[in-house]
């Protein structure tokens, strides 16, 4: 195989390496066919780095292996990337020093070789390993140092993964909106280029964050989101720490979810290899069996914490390691982490530290706006000078009509008076007629709806009373028929018992009064059974923290958009799944209605019967009703009432 043959054929396997990782073994073996019959020392050392890549998220060992053998041939530019893939695979080891002094070793090759652009880039990671060690002050110069040189070369890619890490460092000091604010910032602009890894990432970050200030609705959502991403992609790395995360989630709220997630996260973390966020895995873990006044078990999983957690993730776990201690009454040892934890957080939260790092970000964000200040002033010098010219032309031009002018303003004035008059008459009808025709059809689809509670009751007392008393009868006059025919009996017995659970149920199902008698909740849960049992669509119904007994008239207006909303899920969205959740937070209850179908555009969509039956029912009792839907990403409607 010649050495042109070799560069083709690596270069198709780079060009088609993005492929999911469904197809990633293949791509490894033929790597390793070619190496084994490659004579050129070069071209090995270039199928080495792309090989260490590729093992990256799925065995970091091997992926270090291949990355010291490119060490050894001499040419710095394969050196600086052997030393930057090694950088991260100690870091995702959690061996913070060897990561640090690879990343720096592939800076100061980089730089000798004046590849500022590469250079730049490499000091993202290496403030992502001072973030990681606790050394925020380090972590944010570094990063926001590499987000100003991005934002001077118009490198949005870059800048994103800076945006990213400096949300991490936020995060970690405990500014949740300065996290957020620079997440958002990271995201949006991993959405645009469409990076799935560094989305998969960026998503559970923020969510962490949302979940800190208690936005639990929009902390779930992210967190959903990513791991459908991360699922997939089939990136077993990223799925870790998101299990780990959702574990967080749940830790008040819902042990055994949980301890489900957090397990699920270990046994990814062991599978990959991967010690990234094995500290908090393991704090988390043993927190959950401090909850579960479980302390003999928590402290083992407390102590391997240790091992791996740095900066704020330490002062956790030894503020959990002396709550533990306590509970055993080994008072003398919770003292001990007590004080350490105090002298950490001391440490991290020094006025000094905290006011360089303050210092840093403000002057990050004044520069940014002196930029746009000196771009504004520029472009407001220009703007003045053709202001000046266009001045000079009307005074030129109001010079010949000024003499016309007088003369015709009184004229011009009266019109203009009369013109606005008329306009504002004719606003004033039209708000009027508007009005009106929104009275009138308020009232219509009031009356049907009314009717159709009505009716629908009607039915259900019907079927009830005449049919079902009649089928009982009969069932009576049937007996005789048993002392001469046993097994015709037997058959008319059973087919008139179906015919009587029928009526049963399809009265029940008619009445919504009787379906919710217990309560909103567990009637919609009869609903999602039901409709499981049909195999045809899957309805979860979360209750989060609701509690409160509503009215019934406001359960059964509540029960009505949710037979609305799964019948036109049926009807129209060819979904799989729906998730409703409830959830209580200001003396309004939500309800978050999902599903996985094909969605619509609520531009274009016009609102049907059904929509408009919705509607009337949230005004009805002071609610309000939100729809988001885009066409291939499903539907989510939002319910908040007052209660």
């Amino acid at each position: 195989m010649t050495t042109k043959q070799l560069y083709i054929i690596t270069v198709l396997l780079c060009l088609f390496m993005p492929i999911q990782v469904f197809g990633q073994k293949a791509q490894i073996d033929s790597l390793l066919a070619i190496l084994q019959q490659s004579d050129s020392k070069k071209e090995k050392a270039k199928l080495q780095i792309l090989l260490s890549k590729m093992f990256e998220r799925t065995d970091i060992t091997e992926s270090k292996k291949f990355a010291e053998k490119t060490l050894l041939f001499d040419n710095d530019s394969l050196k600086s990337e052997a030393h930057n893939q090694l950088g991260r695979a100690y870091f995702y080891q959690n061996q913070l020093d060897s990561a640090s002094y690879h990343f720096m070793e592939s800076v100061h090759l980089l730089n000798g070789l004046d590849y500022q652009d590469q250079a730049a880039s490499v000091k993202i990671s290496l403030g992502a390993v001072h973030l990681r060690k606790g050394d925020y002050k380090n972590a944010v110069a570094t990063l926001i140092q590499s987000a100003q040189y991005f934002e001077k070369k118009g490198d949005s890619v870059n800048m994103a993964k800076c945006y990213s890490n400096v949300s991490s460092a936020f995060g970690e000091l405990g500014d949740s909106k300065k996290a957020i604010a620079y997440g958002e910032r990271a995201l949006a602009i991993f959405t645009q280029k469409n990076m799935l890894p560094f989305k998969a990432v960026t998503l559970p970050n923020l969510a962490g964050e949302f979940l800190k200030l208690g936005d639990t609705l929009k902390a779930k959502s992210y967190f959903l989101q990513a791991e459908a991403l991360a699922k997939e992609r089939n990136d077993l790395f990223s799925l870790a720490r998101i299990y780990n995360n959702l574990g967080n989630m749940y830790l008040e709220t819902d042990y055994p979810q949980s301890e489900n997630y957090l397990t699920r996260a270990l046994s990814l973390r062991k599978e990959t290899k991967s010690n990234d966020g094995i500290g908090t895995l393991y704090n988390n873990l043993g927190y959950l069996q401090l909850k579960k006044g479980n302390a003999q078990k928590a402290i083992p999983y407390l102590e391997t914490a240790l091992q791996y957690g740095k900066g704020s993730n330490a002062s956790t776990t030894y503020n959990n390691l002396a709550d533990a201690h306590r509970q055993l009454r080994d008072y003398k040892t919770a003292l001990f982490f007590e004080e350490k934890k105090n002298a950490l957080n001391d440490s991290i939260l020094k006025v000094e530290n905290q006011k360089a790092i303050a210092e840093i970000s403000t002057k990050y964000e004044t520069e940014k706006k002196e930029k746009e200040i000196l771009n504004l002033q520029h472009s407001n010098l220009q703007t003045n000078i053709k202001r000046r010219q266009s001045r000079n032309l009307m005074y030129a031009a109001f010079a010949l009509l000024f003499i016309g002018g007088v003369l015709t303003y009184a004229y011009v004035k009266n019109i203009r008076k009369r013109r606005i008059i008329a306009e504002q008459l004719q606003e004033l009808e039209s708000q009027k007629v508007e009005k009106l025709l929104k009275e009138q059809e308020l009232i219509g689809i009031d009356a049907m709806i009314e009717g159709q509670e009505k009716e629908r009751q009607r039915i259900a007392e019907d079927l009830h009373d005449s049919l079902g008393g009649k089928l009982s009868a009969l069932k009576l006059f049937v007996e005789d028929i048993k002392k001469n025919d046993q097994a015709l009996y037997d058959k008319i017995k059973a087919v008139l018992d179906e015919s009587y659970n029928d009526v049963r149920h399809i009265s029940h199902q008619r009445n919504a009064s009787a379906m919710i008698e217990k309560g909103l909740i567990p009637a919609v849960n009869r609903v999602a059974d039901r409709l499981k049992s049909t195999e045809r669509l899957q309805v979860e119904v979360t209750n989060i923290d609701f509690k409160k007994k509503i009215q019934n008239f406001i359960e059964l207006q509540l029960f009505r958009i949710i037979q609305e909303l799964l019948t036109n899920t049926i009807k129209h969205a060819k979904a799989k799944n729906v998730n409703i959740q409830f959830s209580e937070e200001d003396n309004t209850l939500n309800v978050v209605y999902e599903d996985d179908g094909i969605g619509f555009d609520t531009q274009k969509t016009d609102s049907g019967v059904g929509l408009k039956n919705m509607g009337n029912r949230i005004q009805k009792i002071g609610g309000a009703l939100t729809i988001d839907s885009k066409p291939g990403n499903g539907t989510t409607i939002i319910l908040n009432v007052p209660i």
